[in-house]
């Protein structure tokens, strides 16, 4: 959907996509993907947003008076997995203007004392954010992460492992949350592979070619969503030979096709 790094003009992402044209998150109804955009400017209401250590980013979510509620674009975020939407990180780099960081999945939230615009004291939301792309964990947790999950695994147990919920946001640690979202998402492509059986679950030809480790080569397609990253649900994931999986995203009649594949794989996930 967008470059890492290209400077946008917000208004004309929202000309183009929709969406509120102010404040901190914006859910365009037509796309399933939400835009946060984040910067100094809350700074002073105690919004500091911004990268930790261990590689996860801090948004603080929206609401200028009294505690935050879980309602519009907290919510929205908060469910964005659950509802197929993925998250877009924008940081004002000058006025009206906005550079895309990267794409993000929700693992989790704290909350903070802070003041109001009014000077009260309240609760904030804080989201915790962390990178789709590939790699993007620290190599120790994601060494923890692999040898947690094996492509030995039965189908049931890899299908378990996906579904695994994240650890309670009241007392889980950020590393705990890390390694729960990881191993969703590396348990969900498994998953789907072996469910597909070297089998297309667009076309149902055979897989094209087998990888070098002997394994049909099938790529992991996210029904509900325009990117293919982060953790989802089986009944929202397909393994597909490279041509349907590219028909999906880019054909004329890729939204048919996908919502073809959809119906397929709720009578197998049923």
């Amino acid at each position: 959907m967008f470059n890492e790094g290209e400077i946008y003009r917000r208004r004309e992402l929202h000309n183009e996509y929709g969406g509120q044209q102010q404040g901190g998150i914006s859910t365009p109804s037509k796309f399933p993907f939400i835009m946060i955009f984040t910067g100094e400017s809350g700074s002073e209401y105690g919004y500091k947003d911004g990268w930790q250590d261990n590689g996860v980013f801090y948004y603080t979510g929206e609401g200028q008076e009294g505690p935050m509620q879980f309602i519009r674009g907290n919510k929205a975020i908060r469910d964005h997995i659950e509802n197929g939407k993925d998250i877009y990180l924008f940081e004002y780099v000058r006025q009206a203007y906005v550079q895309y960081l990267t794409q993000v999945v929700c693992i989790g939230y704290h909350k903070r004392t802070t003041h109001d615009h009014t000077g009260s004291m309240r609760e904030a939301i804080v989201f915790e954010f962390l990178p789709v792309k590939e790699n993007s964990t620290p190599s120790q947790d994601r060494s923890e992460v692999e040898t947690s999950v094996n492509d030995d695994d039965s189908l049931k147990t890899l299908r378990e492992k996906a579904l695994v919920s994240s650890s309670d946001t009241a007392t889980a640690t950020i590393k705990e949350k890390v390694i729960t979202t990881y191993t969703r998402s590396i348990a969900i492509k498994k998953y789907a592979r072996k469910r597909a059986n070297g089998i297309c679950e667009g076309c149902s030809n055979q897989a094209p070619f087998k990888t070098m480790n002997g394994q049909p080569y099938l790529e992991v397609h996210h029904l509900r969503r325009l990117s293919d990253g982060g953790p989802d649900h089986p009944e929202w994931v397909a393994a597909l030979c490279p041509t349907c999986h590219m028909r999906c995203h880019h054909a004329k009649d890729g939204k048919e096709y996908n919502d073809t594949i959809i119906g397929k794989i709720s009578e197998i996930e049923r």
